[in-house]
């Protein structure tokens, strides 16, 4: 962000411009504002206790996570999950997960269920020069199940209520009002410039 004198008198230099006021706009009017289809990527990097209390898994000291969120023109949910954990005593794990919710008409509530699918492989991993190299020693396992909204983890749950506040934002922040999650939704999606931002 550029330095703005303290000292200026012309307003201009201090109202900033269109891409400020979009970032100042509440979650729900750029949720409103956000068109179908609606595609973007998205990345995670944690270390620390954080990684074994945002996946509630083994005892890893390291999480990096690539996203790819859409909502398909009619109404489809998509995330796609592709990431790594490790570090610590455990065995290292690579993982793909992908959720996914019918697009319109539907009798599924959002924040409900989702059909989810997931792909995973425990190994060594090794990071040089922040390149990281996944060496397999336990074959890839696989399986498909309706996971209840709680049971997602924190970080994908995030992305999924992105999502369906573009699918449909006057249905999604009611019913995360009424589960009592939309403050920490909101919350955590006011002040990321990225949420909501179509790439082409």
């Amino acid at each position: 962000m550029p330095w703005v004198d303290p000292h200026e008198t012309d307003p201009a230099q201090w109202a900033g411009d269109a891409a400020a006021e979009r970032s100042c706009a509440s979650v729900y009017e750029r949720a409103l504002e956000t068109g179908r289809p609606f595609e973007r990527t998205d990345k995670l990097v944690l270390q620390g206790p954080t990684v074994a209390d945002e996946f509630r898994t083994r005892g890893y000291e390291r999480a990096r996570v690539d996203y790819h969120l859409a909502v398909e023109t009619d109404g489809r949910v998509k995330l796609l999950a592709r990431g790594h954990l490790w570090g610590g005593d455990e065995p290292h794990q690579r993982f793909r997960a992908q959720y996914r919710r019918e697009g319109e008409p539907t009798e599924t509530v959002p924040f409900d269920e989702y059909l989810t699918w997931t792909r995973y492989q425990y190994g060594t991993i090794d990071v040089e020069g922040g390149r990281l190299t996944f060496e397999a020693e336990s074959d890839r396992q696989e399986r498909m199940r309706r996971l209840d909204w709680t049971d997602l983890y924190a970080p994908d749950r995030l992305r999924l209520a992105e999502l369906e506040l573009v699918r449909n934002p006057a249905l999604a922040r009611y019913v995360l009002g009424d589960r009592g999650d939309w403050r920490d939704v909101a919350d955590a999606l006011r002040y990321n410039p990225e949420a909501f931002a179509v790439r082409p």
